[in-house]
């Protein structure tokens, strides 16, 4: 079942189902969303989502989707809850770091591209097989893949389910950071140390800047960047780091 631990400002959230790999199933992303809702009450700088030393996900679980006997909105009310997953992510202020080990396949790649950083393992690999399956890419994979790799490159791995390995996506920059096989949870792990020990609430706001950058128009960006300069300009995280740099140190944030 799955796992979720809290250290010092860093909550982890493990996906431990390997006799379905990994598959996300209602009960795997109602507990993602709670780890996330408890990330944010206690004001944890990030939250950690692996799979654990062999896979990340297979991506949705197919034995527990609605077919079509279930009636015209039978096989999209299943995305309910991915969409609830994908939409957290990236409203939260917390910052959510993805640990991929083996692949992120389908529903699985959709949520790793909805993370904020992203670790994976050198000999890992992502995929959206939707149409070798019949089915229309979801999970936010056909929005985010033909942004940022281009309509043609997102076009081999939306329509033909051709697979992207770690190297290549860390390349494109769907990936943050490579790690060595089996390391990709500890390599998140003190990333999101770095976070939890850094500016958690400018760092808060940055993302929200980012996203709305990504989404929005450069207008309402900009009317958004200038509130969040002056919040920011008034918190005590400000002052420590004019301090420290004024003063030739490293910050201390906590």
């Amino acid at each position: 079942m799955e796992a979720t631990t809290v250290s010092d400002g860093v909550t982890t959230f493990r996906i431990d189902r390997p006799e379905r790999r990994n598959a996300l199933d209602a009960a795997t992303l109602e507990a993602l969303l709670d780890a996330l809702r408890g990330a944010e009450r206690r004001g944890d700088a990030a939250l950690v989502v692996t799979g654990g030393p062999v896979h990340f996900s297979s991506g949705g679980d197919v034995s527990s989707m609605p077919t079509a006997a279930d009636g015209l909105q039978g096989a999209a009310g299943r995305l309910r809850l991915v969409h609830e997953v994908i939409q957290a992510f990236t409203g939260s202020d917390v910052l959510v770091v993805a640990a991929v080990e083996g692949y992120a396949i389908g529903a699985a790649w959709g949520v790793v591209l909805a993370c904020d950083l992203v670790v994976a393992a050198d000999d890992a690999w992502f995929a959206a097989p939707f149409a070798a399956r019949g089915l229309a890419a979801d999970a936010s994979t056909a929005y985010h893949l033909p942004r940022r790799l281009g309509h043609q490159r997102a076009a081999r791995h939306l329509y033909l389910g051709e697979r992207l390995t770690a190297p290549d996506a860390h390349a494109a920059g769907l990936v943050s950071h490579l790690s060595p096989a089996g390391l990709a949870t500890d390599t998140a792990a003190e990333l999101a140390g770095r976070l939890a020990g850094g500016a958690r609430e400018t760092n808060a706001l940055t993302k929200s800047l980012a996203t709305r950058g990504r989404t929005g128009e450069l207008a309402d960006f900009l009317t958004a960047e200038r509130t969040a300069v002056a919040l920011a300009g008034h918190g005590a995280e400000s002052r420590e780091g004019r301090a420290a740099f004024l003063e030739r140190r490293e910050p201390s944030f906590r």
